[in-house]
């Protein structure tokens, strides 16, 4: 839920990757998810919608001058400015001291932008052009309600254009909101598990369906009579009036199930 405030440097010196791998390695991208490119670029930044981004440029740069346009993906690619408009400039200016990036060009999605020195592009080539994609947080239905329920993590992977839920073991939904109590299969001896799937996990939230001579998740055994033809080789234990389980004798074990 915490906003940060990002600070990128404008710099040739270090910072600059050249492959899909060297780029994303380090955030454990995958490299199937992105198209292959084989140009010098700034490392590329991925935020959260409503993230503040901070540029600055070295003092080489700075005293050099040069000024950030926004591009389409096609025009960061060939490091081109044709059709470019002053309205596309992050900054009226060249970048001096440290400014930040107005909301509008940090909007969801995919943003490209490169530098530009008195309209040429040369840095641009050496790899002064940055990708930065912005992501929304797709976490809960409504901001009263807390991310995944409580009961998962909001994260995001480099290949995915959102935060998404990573639910905890036996919740799932699009916000964790469902919990499966059927997910280890709670009934014994073959029965079959049906969850209502509640929210809450303290109550029982499933039902088994038994074999014929089975209860409390399929684990007891209905009668006396019914135990002592199941348990081969062990002993019948009352449980309830009318439940036993079958205690196996040492060096013995299983189900005891004969169908």
């Amino acid at each position: 839920l915490k906003k940060n405030t990002i600070q990128m440097n404008w710099t040739l010196i270090g910072n600059i990757c050249r492959s899909v791998s060297e780029c994303w390695d380090s955030q454990q991208g995958d490299e199937s998810s992105e198209q292959p490119f084989n140009f010098p670029q700034i490392c590329p930044l991925q935020l959260q919608h409503g993230d503040k981004l901070l540029m600055s440029a070295d003092e080489t740069l700075k005293s050099y001058g040069i000024k950030l346009l926004n591009v389409s993906k096609e025009n960061f690619e060939s490091c081109s400015a044709t059709g470019q408009r002053e309205d596309q400039f992050l900054f009226p200016h060249n970048i001096n001291e440290r400014e930040q990036v107005d909301a509008r060009w940090l909007m969801p999605g995919h943003r490209y932008f490169i530098a530009l020195h008195e309209g040429d592009t040369q840095l641009c080539t050496l790899g002064l052009r940055l990708n930065v994609t912005v992501k929304t947080q797709l976490c809960r239905s409504s901001p009263m309600l807390r991310l995944c329920s409580g009961n998962g993590v909001c994260q995001t992977g480099v290949g995915e254009s959102a935060f998404h839920c990573r639910c905890h073991h036996k919740y799932s939904g699009r916000f964790c909101e469902k919990f499966d109590a059927c997910l280890d299969n709670p009934c014994e001896n073959k029965g079959v598990c049906l969850s209502n799937g509640s929210t809450d996990p303290h109550y029982r939230t499933y039902k088994c369906l038994c074999p014929p001579h089975f209860t409390v998740n399929c684990s007891e055994i209905i009668g006396k009579a019914n135990c002592d033809s199941i348990c081969e080789n062990g002993t019948c234990l009352q449980i309830s009036p009318a439940s036993f389980k079958c205690i196996c004798d040492n060096g013995f074990s299983g189900k005891h199930l004969l169908f």
